[in-house]
């Protein structure tokens, strides 16, 4: 049941992702499980850059030094699912788009 309900959820944020960050948004506020959760988190260009470089380990890495940043321009927006890996026990996070607006 869970698998089926993955798929149709992916296949739902892939369609949106192709009309923009405003359809994503309504397509994750519309869905909830609990095994599947995506989210938007706006970042900025300087932490955007050091993602697509490959300089975080984690996604809480990401997040920690985004935090760190005093002033910046937030027009980046990263969408990222949230599963939980059933063997380790632990959150695993995977960035699936990055989103740039004026």
């Amino acid at each position: 049941m869970d698998m089926w309900l993955e798929e149709d959820m992916q296949e739902e944020i892939d369609l949106a992702k192709l009309e923009g960050l405003e359809a994503v948004r309504m397509v994750i506020n519309s869905w909830h499980h609990d095994l599947f959760t995506w989210d938007l988190e706006k970042i900025s260009n300087e932490t955007a850059n050091k993602l697509l470089q490959g300089d975080f380990n984690t996604f809480d890495d990401l997040l920690n030094y985004d935090s760190s940043i005093e002033s910046y321009n937030e027009n980046i927006t990263i969408l990222f699912r949230r599963l939980k890996n059933e063997n380790k026990e632990i959150p695993v996070e995977i960035i699936e788009s990055i989103f740039e607006y004026p």
